[in-house]
């Protein structure tokens, strides 16, 4: 009894939300009728609906919770992450975005896998990149349930372990139902809070620490590094999680999927201006936060910076109680939408790509609905005991993206000398550089990240295969 009266405008949000999930279902199940429209909403979506989804995709949970927070440890040289995400946005909808469109419908492709299969006429690529999408979703997956179990507990005071398992219901259940059309509809609503939501916690974490000066003249006196450039990380490790971030805009399934949800070269116009300002906004108010906590919380209270934001809407309540509650449940509603993209990417990697199979099969949209339990509940097991923090498993899936697929997909847009032994050796090599690097970088034998090594490596081998290969696959 005292948890409702204690929860009970928690439960109200959390109940509107859930009203708002159903009604989307609706829509998106009513407007279902081949795996073209589950996975991609028949190519039918607007700009302003799309660009929303495509920002509120990329931001979640994962900038809310892991990136706003990492400042806690870094310092304000974590504004340098921003500046780099800004920029591979950009470069996302102005430099892959019109030529991927236009190709993608060229081939007729509903997936990034299929997209590079039919690219370089190549079955057994097709399936190895499906399997490095398998790999990296996963591990983005745990990221996401962890940061959307931590704003759970915070919103609703459950224990961390039911928690997750509540996510894990609802998130699978609603892309079981829904599909794309209902993920991007939910994404635009949440896109919107999102947006204005940074801007608002961003002002009043300046007003509870009693002005920026005050802020910064605290934070100082604890850690000088904090509000220095000198900060406390490598600039070579903030380069590398910040490229292995933002690459992922370039070539992230999830993010590449919002392209083939334009309905046309209109649509595409307006999404390429409205989505990189809305980033813009957000990273500039959100980058700071962690560092300006220390004006905030008390030393000690809590145990990582992946507890930065919870305890400031939370604990802190620094947006009052009302709009704290509000901007948790925003939270967690964008960690769920970040979560059924995600599951509609890697089911449909599974049930279509690697095994490859007609899109006209009338079982195709319920196998890939199987998965999406499948690789739901694994993700959701794994994230009850995390490996690591939101950070670096982001950035470590970032890394299998950046150096599989800017080489292939990037570069064969353009260049038309990529064969498919180049891009196959590419995806292989790059994949197993990456993860073996990561291992060599987590025994402390190197301070390089992996997103350098794994890239680098797998540019070379696609170019230099490719000119040694005598078999053009590459279409004119």
């Amino acid at each position: 009894m005292n948890w409702l009266t204690e929860h009970w405008l928690q439960l109200l949000f959390l109940v509107g939300y859930l009203g708002m999930l159903a009604h989307h279902c609706r829509a998106g199940k009513k407007s279902t009728h081949n795996l073209g429209d589950y996975l991609i909403a028949g190519r039918g979506l607007g700009g302003w609906v799309i660009a929303l989804s495509f920002y509120a995709t990329f931001v979640s949970t994962n900038s809310f919770v892991g990136h706003a927070g990492k400042s806690w440890d870094v310092g304000l040289i974590w504004y340098i992450k921003g500046a780099v995400i800004v920029a591979s946005c950009y470069l996302a909808w102005y430099l892959v975005a019109p030529r991927f469109f236009t190709k993608a419908r060229e081939y007729n492709s509903l997936t990034l896998a299929d997209f590079l299969g039919r690219r370089y006429e190549s079955p057994a690529l097709r399936r190895v990149s499906a399997l490095v999408i398998f790999v990296a979703a996963g591990l983005y997956m745990v990221a996401v349930y962890k940061g959307s179990a931590l704003a759970l507990q915070q919103f609703l005071g459950l224990e961390y372990h039911l928690a997750a398992v509540a996510v894990f219901v609802v998130v699978t259940a609603y892309t079981l139902a829904g599909g794309f059309r209902s993920v991007v509809l939910t994404d635009a609503v949440q896109g919107l809070l999102m947006a204005f939501g940074s801007v608002v916690l961003f002002v009043a974490v300046i007003i509870q620490g009693g002005g920026l000066t005050v802020i910064v003249d605290t934070v100082r006196k604890q850690d000088p590094n904090l509000v220095s450039w000198e900060g406390n990380m490598p600039l070579a490790a903030i380069l590398g999680l910040s490229i292995a971030g933002g690459m992922k805009m370039l070539v992230d399934p999830r993010q590449l999927s919002r392209i083939y949800g334009l309905k046309d070269e209109g649509a595409l116009r307006t999404a390429r201006i409205v989505s990189p300002l809305l980033i813009l906004i957000t990273y500039v108010c959100l980058l700071p936060i962690g560092t300006f906590a220390h004006a905030l919380i008390p030393a000690n209270a809590i145990p990582d910076s992946d507890h930065v934001m919870p305890y400031l809407l939370g604990t802190a309540e620094v947006l009052g109680p009302v709009l704290s509650s509000f901007f948790l449940l925003v939270l967690l509603s964008a960690a769920m939408s970040s979560l059924d993209s995600i599951l509609l990417v890697a089911a449909s990697s599974v049930s279509r790509d690697v095994v490859i199979t007609d899109d006209q099969d009338q079982n195709a949209i319920r196998r890939t609905r199987l998965w999406v339990v499948v690789l739901s509940l694994a993700s959701m097991l794994v994230a009850l005991n995390p490996f690591a923090d939101i950070v670096q498993i982001t950035a470590f899936s970032g890394s299998l993206y950046a150096a599989c697929f800017l080489p292939t997909l990037v570069m064969g847009l353009y260049w038309k000398r990529g064969t498919r032994a180049g891009a196959l050796a590419c995806v292989v090599v790059g994949s197993i550089t990456v993860i073996g690097w990561y291992l060599v970088r987590y025994a402390g034998w190197t301070g390089w990240h992996e997103v350098y090594v794994g890239t680098s490596v797998a540019f070379a081998v696609y170019v230099g295969v490719s000119l040694l290969t005598s078999n053009r696959t590459s279409r004119k």
